[in-house]
């Protein structure tokens, strides 16, 4: 049987956080810009030294740094001020996780999507942390919310699939794994998990292609050589 690779969704590193198409873009893309206009990390770094203030752009920019403990007191305190601010419950919620804080995280997503029911990807950050934390039922009902919201959300389509797969659910999850493919035609997990799902239905012949594909975007990646290595035993 292969191995599931689910994905956490859009942090300050990926530019933002999805709430669906009618919505405003979160305030983590605020991060992405400021790091960028003072030249990186290091910009953020200094960007960050000149102000303790617990302002968004402070917890943003520690982000950006990478600076997850300071980024962490900078956004609890942020939302003692703030809190029915849903960008600060998004954030705080993306830094518990890097923190391995992981009920944390879900509490603070939970509250992000109280306050935005729309809110996509806070949808599809918690289905994927309530999956790993083994309550698939309650993650595939945020992560189809945040396919509802954002149709075109590679990630959240793997790891719907990648729930579903878990469940035993294969037939299921493939339509998904397909279509996190043809949003992200270089996402290689997404690949994988469509050609370990067609090795499950016994469908050895269609596994070959994705699994390729997936070799090609991640030569490295240990998991797909593995995938490869059980393919070939069933194929003449």
């Amino acid at each position: 049987m292969g191995a599931w690779v689910g994905c956490s969704g859009q942090g300050p590193a990926d530019g933002g956080a999805a709430r669906g198409p009618a919505t405003n873009a979160s305030a983590v893309a605020t991060a992405t810009n400021a790091s960028a206009a003072l030249g990186g990390t290091r910009g953020a770094a200094v960007a960050v030294a000149a102000t303790n203030e617990p302002t968004m752009e402070r917890v943003e920019l520690l982000m950006r740094a990478r600076r997850f403990p300071e980024a962490w007191d900078a956004a609890t305190t942020l939302i003692k001020l703030k809190p029915e601010d849903e960008d600060a419950h998004f954030n705080a919620g993306f830094i518990a996780a890097e923190l391995g804080r992981t009920n944390d995280a879900i509490l603070h997503y939970q509250e992000c999507v109280r306050l935005v029911p729309e809110y996509a990807e806070a949808h599809n950050n918690l289905g994927n942390l309530l999956r790993k934390a083994g309550k698939p039922a309650e993650a595939i009902r945020h992560l189809e919310e945040a396919i509802l919201h954002a149709p075109s959300n590679a990630s959240a389509h793997n790891n719907l699939g990648t729930t579903l797969a878990l469940m035993g659910r294969v037939d299921e999850a493939v339509p998904h794994f397909v279509q996190a493919t043809e949003l992200r035609a270089e996402y290689a997990e997404a690949w994988l998990n469509l050609g370990n799902a067609y090795m499950q239905q016994q469908r050895f012949t269609d596994a070959r292609a994705p699994l390729q594909r997936a070799l090609e975007l991640n030569p490295q990646h240990p998991a797909v050589h593995r995938a490869i290595a059980r393919l070939r035993q069933k194929l003449p």
